[in-house]
């Protein structure tokens, strides 16, 4: 017995519901077909992530070719999709990316160090400019710093920036107000309190007066520069 035809003009597939195929039956009724499968996801996942992956290795080239033109016909409206889909799954891409980024944390630190070291001026000129547009960003930037530091101590974020306002003065008086490696003195030397055990490793010396000297901002990068810790074994500057 021969299958019947789709009664839509011009559509040659066979018949899968009400006289229609499945694409004009999916278009007709989307809102029934999008109910039901959200209902039975659950139940085939796995099947469907499996089939799914399976179409993708099968059409990735064709896939990528379609997306890659749709993109370049309507950026903005491509844009704008990406952040709704961003918004609405947000918590898993970053899981995700996280993930990702662990794995392949050393390469891409290093290949960052190679790139900064390339385009040093450009970088350090779009931080400070950005700086200076969004300084509730820096600021929100510290307080979270200051909210982790602060545990260790038992005390609140505000406290704890106060006592290391303290702390610096403390070593500042000690030190006279220059740099102990090479003396460098004034507003141009641009005095820093540098951390000889980091903070990172033992927050609670933090606060010590014999934990702290006090370099130009030239000496304290070069110092940093030579620390023997690999990117991929510290999550935070340390200062």
């Amino acid at each position: 017995m021969a299958r019947s035809i789709c009664k839509k003009k011009n559509c040659d597939r066979p018949v899968a519901r009400f006289g229609l195929c499945g694409k004009h039956d999916y278009a007709k009724n989307k809102d029934y077909h999008n109910t039901r499968s959200k209902a039975n996801y659950p139940k085939y996942k796995k099947k469907a992530i499996a089939r799914a992956n399976e179409r993708y290795k099968e059409n990735r080239e064709d896939i990528l070719k379609v997306q890659k033109e749709k993109r370049a016909a309507n950026p903005k409206a491509a844009r704008k999709k990406d952040n709704a889909y961003y918004q609405a799954n947000k918590v898993h891409l970053a899981t995700e990316e996280r993930k990702r980024y662990w794995k392949n944390r050393e390469k891409k630190c290093n290949a960052g160090a190679v790139y900064y070291q390339k385009n040093k001026k450009k970088i350090i000129k779009r931080i400070k400019k950005y700086n200076k547009r969004n300084p509730e960003v820096k600021r929100r930037a510290w307080e979270k710093r200051y909210a982790k530091e602060s545990y260790a101590f038992e005390v609140t974020s505000d406290a704890y920036r106060y006592m290391i306002m303290a702390w610096k003065g403390v070593i500042m008086k000690r030190d006279n107000k220059c740099c102990v490696y090479c003396g460098a003195k004034g507003k141009r030397a641009k005095l820093e309190c540098h951390h000889i055990i980091y903070k990172k490793t033992q927050i609670k010396l933090a606060l010590i007066e014999n934990n702290g000297c006090i370099l130009c901002r030239r000496c304290h990068k070069e110092l940093h520069a030579l620390n023997p810790i690999k990117f991929g074994q510290r999550r935070n500057n340390e200062s």
